[in-house]
């Protein structure tokens, strides 16, 4: 059983897409088809050049650069959301820098009661880091390290495809609720008692368990799967 379309729904009214400083006017009209291909409408753009070439091949997707808004800055465009994810794909230039597969249930999560908006850049180059401290956090799209750029379309097609998908093949809008720090504290304390039990001691470090926690950190657990996890190492702590 899939969520429910009207869950559904409310996932993607809550994000928001903005394009600040898009250059080419016909990638323009690309990203307002690849976003009611994938059923989300709110785009924002910052000083766009937009034009009739952007109209033209925006085709039946017409009415979303018509209902745009347009901004003269990130900060306007960003000012109502509660989280803004920005992309990149210097994924070593930034602290919290995420791969979008390890993100996007933290994302998805986010959505669901909060307005959520991700911001890609120009296509030469991307968002400055003055654009970037507005954002919460990054992600970036995998891809060859020696062509890793995507063109701005295509990174946006990829993203709201991503999340359209993720939204179709969950069974529960509840399951995007996170896991609390506290619980998965919890289970890696669980984690390395049952190691321990299963004479792994002499091969767990505080190093290997700092990793294991990096791990889960990456993948924004949630509940559901925090869950499922602490079921899996209590049962296997009984047999050990």
């Amino acid at each position: 059983m899939c969520v429910s379309t009207s869950d559904k729904e409310r996932v993607i009214k809550n994000i928001s897409i903005v394009l600040v400083s898009p250059q080419v006017p016909e990638n323009i009209g690309l990203c307002a088809r690849v976003l009611k291909n994938t059923s989300f409408f709110n785009l924002l753009l910052v000083n766009p050049n937009l034009n009739g070439k952007s109209f033209e091949v925006s085709k039946r997707a017409r009415d979303i650069l018509e209902k745009a808004k347009i901004c003269k800055s990130l900060k306007e465009a960003v000012r109502d959301s509660h989280f803004v994810f920005g992309t990149t794909r210097r994924k070593r230039e930034y602290a919290s820098v995420y791969n979008f597969g390890g993100i996007l249930p933290m994302l998805a999560a986010s959505a669901r009661k909060k307005k959520i908006s991700i911001v890609f850049g120009r296509e030469d180059f991307g968002l400055s880091k003055e654009e970037m401290e507005y954002c919460d956090s990054a992600f970036y799209i995998p891809a060859d390290q020696k062509f890793a750029s995507y063109n701005l379309a295509f990174s946006v097609g990829i993203v709201c495809y991503k999340i359209f998908e993720y939204l179709e093949n969950i069974s529960s809008i509840s399951s995007l609720s996170l896991a609390k720090n506290k619980d998965i504290e919890a289970l890696y304390i669980n984690i390395e008692n049952v190691l321990k039990k299963l004479k792994f001691k002499s091969n767990i470090t505080s190093g290997s368990l700092s990793t294991i926690r990096r791990i889960f950190k990456r993948t924004h657990l949630t509940r559901n799967e925090m869950k499922l996890l602490k079921s899996i190492f209590l049962a296997a702590g009984k047999k050990a």
